[in-house]
Parts: C-alpha cells; sequence; structure tokens
C-alpha cells in the first residue's frame, strides 16, 4: 500500500511538472521569438509600429503566461503540502521539488530580464525612428530651400540673359554707325 501511494504520489508529481516544463519551454520559444522580432525591427524602421503592437501583443501573453505559471507553482505548492502531511516516507521527494520550483523561479526571473532586455531594445528604436523623422523634416526643408535658390537663380539667369541679348543688339547697333560715320569721315576728308 506504501509503494503503491508512493508509486502514485510520484506520478500525480510528474504529471504536474509536465505541464510547468512545457509552458518553460513555450516561454522561452516565445522569447527566442520576440529577440527576432527585435533585430527584425532594425532592419525595418518602416514596420516599427506594427511590430511594436506585435511586440506588446505578446509581452501581454508572456504575462499572463507567467501568470499562469505561478498559478501552477501556488497549486503544485498547496498539493506538496497536502502530501507531507499524508505521507512522511516521501521527503525527500518534496526536496527533489523544491529544487525544480527553484529552478522555475530562475527561468522565470531570466524570462522577465529578457522582457526587459526587449522593452529597451523597443525603446532605443523608438527613439531611433524619431530621430530618423526629424533628420527627414530637416532634409525636407532644406530641399525646399533648394528649390527656391534655383528657382531664383534661373529667373535671374533669365533676366541676365534678356539683358545681354539686348546689349548685344545695341553693340551691333553702334557698330553700324560706327562705320558709317567712319565712312562719312572718309568721304569728308577726299572731298
Amino acid at each position: 500500500m506504501n509503494n503503491e501511494l508512493k508509486a502514485m504520489l510520484e506520478s500525480v508529481i510528474h504529471e504536474a511538472l509536465l505541464p510547468i516544463k512545457e509552458d518553460i519551454r513555450s516561454l522561452k520559444e516565445d522569447v527566442q521569438s520576440l529577440k527576432g522580432d527585435v533585430q527584425t525591427l532594425k532592419e525595418d524602421v518602416q514596420a516599427l509600429k506594427g511590430d511594436v503592437q506585435t511586440l506588446k501583443g505578446d509581452v501581454q501573453a508572456l504575462k499572463g503566461d507567467v501568470q499562469t505559471l505561478k498559478g501552477d507553482v501556488q497549486a503544485l505548492q498547496v498539493g506538496q503540502s497536502e502530501l507531507q502531511q499524508l505521507v512522511g516516507t516521501i521527503y525527500n521527494r518534496q526536496d527533489e521539488t523544491d529544487a525544480r520550483l527553484e529552478t522555475l523561479t530562475t527561468d522565470i526571473k531570466a524570462l522577465k530580464e529578457d522582457v526587459q532586455t526587449l522593452k529597451s531594445g523597443q525603446s532605443e528604436l523608438h527613439q531611433l525612428a524619431c530621430a530618423i523623422y526629424d533628420r527627414q523634416e530637416e532634409t525636407d526643408a532644406r530641399l525646399e530651400a533648394l528649390t527656391m535658390d534655383v528657382h531664383r537663380t534661373t529667373g535671374d539667369i533669365t533676366s541676365l540673359k534678356q539683358v545681354q541679348s539686348r546689349q548685344e543688339k545695341i553693340m551691333g547697333t553702334l557698330a553700324l554707325r560706327s562705320l558709317e560715320q567712319e565712312t562719312d569721315l572718309r568721304e569728308l576728308k577726299y572731298a
């Protein structure tokens, strides 16, 4: 009877820990996915807004999973206390379970640190996007000023061409008059 109870208890503990391990593995995969999303955000700033919303959703999902995991851990601790009261012979098993729970807590802390790192990266990307936007506005203003300068210069060149054309006509007229006057002077000289 004692061995059956012990075997049953070990089976219950093992089954209770399997979903927790799966949740941790799933959380680690989600964190890896988030890291990939952050790298993608760095490469494609234009998609930042949509990806940030996705990241926020994933972070919320992680928070929900962490809360669920905490609930599972608390339920496991309650079950562990009941088992301890019912069967004093599985005390060593309880120590092993406590060690596993401590590992889970460490994993949860590591996941929280990863999420915080992702949030920091998100903040840096937001600042980078804002800086790019500001630079773009400055560039647009400079381009507008250059465009206005080009238009003004084009107008000045057109005006100068018109003045030069008039001056060339005047010079041509003056040259003809000068030739006429030289001819008149020669005729007067020989007359």
